[in-house]
């Protein structure tokens, strides 16, 4: 591979950022100038390894020293850190090189990416809808290619959500494996970090960075031939509320992956009703207890989404009690279903993208609250602290959207999952990039 020249890299990542910004509303800060002169510098380094001189996007709720961050809220307007985030600290030290901040859900409480300091982020694939969130604007990115990576936060799925909604990769370690020194957070029993990138070996590079400081050795990714894969298809709960161009592509993932030899077995996991609304309950208490002074000091400063959440009644302990142990039910089913198996795979998001501005979702039936359906088979994994990955599987013709597969394995199988990964990825057909003229044109 030739080397790769940061100044060359930076200067095409700008431009495709003043060609999709403020279009697609991907960047709450952009520094070109600092982005310049690190490029430069790198560019009389010797290499450092699979970064040096890779432009990549850091989201707005992760501390940047000297560059605003303001964690998608009006109460932050202004902030600037004295310090980085141990992750973004990291990355340096790989030799990246950041272009600016990405756009969050006001203080990563949700799923749309939709902020009053801000307003929305759109979907590159069709600018009308949402990308996800909360780490929206990081997918949106990589998404358009105004960036080559990113790193967000995940709580309930705020990586694999908006890679599965946008059509990009984003992974989640196990919990633990990148610190989450200098992030504001959300509910510290369930916050990760995570990485998005075009490819799979673009967030397994990502990864080994983030995780350098735990890790001895370089990473190793197996390269799984398709008949050493056992995949652990998720059935029964999974399988319940899905809208029909994500069980079409589903059905031809998993058809096609059987074709080349991959071992798929059936998983029924038992219908949990509460979830996965109990893990949302448990994310509105500890992030309800951690901005309560100051909302109760300066309401105003709080978005209208934020507001409500604020003002809901907390849980009963009764009911704080059946919710915990729905969720304990859960995490102990998957953990069985994955003996005998590498990965379990189910789809990332039960929808595609919904328009900006609806709050509630119908499909199956029945109408959702918006956050409820992005939700459903990604918080559970951030209950458990697995390691799950969204890969890309499909555009749907109907709609232009795209639809993600979600695999999951192991505490610690972080390589497993993304040796999975990276064999989905090159038995799927890639997606076409989305057509920069729909930017233009929100529909």
């Amino acid at each position: 591979m030739a080397p790769r020249d940061p100044v060359e890299l930076t200067e095409r990542m700008l431009a495709a950022i003043e060609a999709t910004e403020p279009h697609l509303h991907a960047y709450a800060t952009v520094t070109a100038g600092r982005a310049r002169e690190r490029a430069a510098a790198l560019a009389r380094e010797p290499a450092r390894g699979p970064l040096h001189g890779l432009p990549i996007g850091v989201k707005d709720l992760i501390d940047t020293a000297g560059v605003a961050t303001g964690y998608g809220s009006p109460r932050f307007a202004g902030h600037v850190p004295a310090r980085d985030a141990a992750a973004v600290r990291a990355l340096l030290d790989a030799g990246a090189v950041i272009l600016g901040k990405h756009t969050t859900h006001e203080l990563a409480w949700g799923g749309r990416t939709d902020s009053p300091l801000l307003g929305p982020t759109r979907n590159p694939y069709r600018p009308g809808h949402i990308p996800g969130g909360s780490s929206g604007g990081s997918a949106a990115s990589v998404a358009a290619g105004s960036c080559l990576g990113a790193v967000g936060s995940d709580t309930a799925g705020s990586v694999r959500i908006p890679a599965a909604l946008s059509g990009c990769v984003g992974f989640k370690p196990t919990r633990g494996r990148i610190p989450l020194d200098g992030v504001l957070p959300l509910a510290p029993s369930l916050d990760h970090l995570g990485v998005l990138a075009p490819t799979v070996d673009g967030a397994a590079a990502l990864t080994a960075a983030l995780t350098a400081a735990l890790t001895t050795g370089p990473a190793a990714v197996p390269a799984f031939e398709p008949g050493e894969l056992r995949v652990g298809w998720l059935g029964g709960w999974f399988d319940a509320v899905l809208a029909p161009p994500v069980r079409a592509a589903l059905a031809a993932t998993r058809a096609r992956l059987e074709e080349h030899g991959v071992r798929v077995d059936d998983v029924v996991i038992p219908d949990e009703p509460l979830m996965p609304g109990a893990v949302l309950a448990r994310i509105h208490a500890e992030a309800s207890r951690f901005h309560r002074d100051a909302f109760e000091r300066d309401p105003e400063l709080f978005g209208p989404d934020i507001a409500e959440l604020m003002r809901m009644p907390a849980a009963t302990a009764q009911q704080a009690e059946r919710d915990e142990a729905a969720i304990a039910r859960m995490t102990a089913a998957l953990r069985r279903a994955l003996a005998g198996h590498d990965v379990l795979a189910a789809a990332t998001v039960p929808v595609t993208a919904p328009p900006i501005g609806d709050m509630t979702v119908t499909v199956a039936g029945r109408n959702w609250p918006i956050e409820l359906v992005l939700t459903r088979h990604t918080s559970v994994f951030n209950a458990a602290g697995l390691p799950a990955v969204s890969v890309p599987m499909a555009l749907d013709q109907e709609s232009g959207l795209p639809v993600g597969l979600q695999l999951a394995g192991a505490a610690m199988s972080d390589d497993t999952v993304l040796g999975a990964a990276r064999l989905v990825e090159a038995l799927t057909p890639s997606l076409p990039r989305p057509a920069p003229t729909r930017w233009r044109n929100p529909a």
